[in-house]
């Protein structure tokens, strides 16, 4: 069982429509404005959709564990969530869709339903996107994920490559150590520092210690929604 809708109009962020991943899929990201009324309804669906696909999947007592496994949803401001955070994310929705190879090429179209080469979407540009609400089982894993049938693309917009900070900027107003002071510093390191003694050993879990660094699964990524 799934269930299917087209999304609400959302910028394309990474799009790989073109050629498969590493991990022999098509995927996009899709940036969805919380302003936007049509947004917060799709939001109620999706939520209740994943529901009803992980409970058809796995039961009221393995609901939260596939709950937790889903993770092709999130808070653009809950910045833990991601690996690498990015400023466009911020006051948005972020779905992250995806196609297996073996299912054919995601198809992709102009805001007259006429096919388009797939480069045409790029990072930053106005999309809708036809999706599939899937639950799955994977070994014990169960859980549920997002496909993409057909991508639109519905409008030009600023490339999100464009935002970036300007090298001149980035690297403003930094005191660089010349070469030689660099060289002195690496040999005073070897020989145990510049009385020659050993290193103080880092405490337990690293520099900043507190132990391990790794965050506990989200209990309900749908929280506050």
């Amino acid at each position: 069982m799934s269930m299917s809708k087209v999304t609400p109009i959302g910028r394309a962020s990474f799009p790989n429509l073109a050629k498969p991943d590493q991990y022999n899929k098509y995927s996009l990201s899709m940036l969805f404005p919380k302003s936007d009324p049509k947004v917060v309804e799709f939001v109620k669906w999706l939520k209740d959709a994943v529901t009803k696909e992980a409970l058809a999947v796995a039961g009221n007592a393995g609901l939260p564990a596939a709950m937790a496994n889903f993770t092709n949803f999130k808070d653009g401001d809950d910045v833990g969530s991601f690996k690498t955070y990015r400023a466009e994310y911020a006051g948005h929705y972020v779905l992250n869709v995806s196609r297996k190879t073996e299912f054919g090429k995601v198809c992709t179209v102009n805001r007259d339903k006429q096919p388009i080469d797939p480069t045409e979407i790029y990072a930053g540009c106005n999309v809708l996107a036809y999706i599939d609400v899937f639950g799955y089982k994977y070994g014990t894993k169960k859980s549920v994920s997002i496909g993409v049938q057909h991508v639109m693309k519905v409008s030009d917009n600023t490339p999100f490559a464009s935002t970036g900070v300007k090298v001149d900027d980035a690297f403003a107003d930094l005191d660089i150590p010349d070469e030689g002071e660099m060289q002195q510093a690496d040999m005073a390191h070897v020989a145990g520092g510049p009385t020659g003694t050993a290193a103080p050993a880092q405490p337990a879990g690293g520099v900043f210690g507190g132990g391990s660094s790794a965050k506990p699964p989200v209990a309900d990524p749908f929280a506050g929604v």
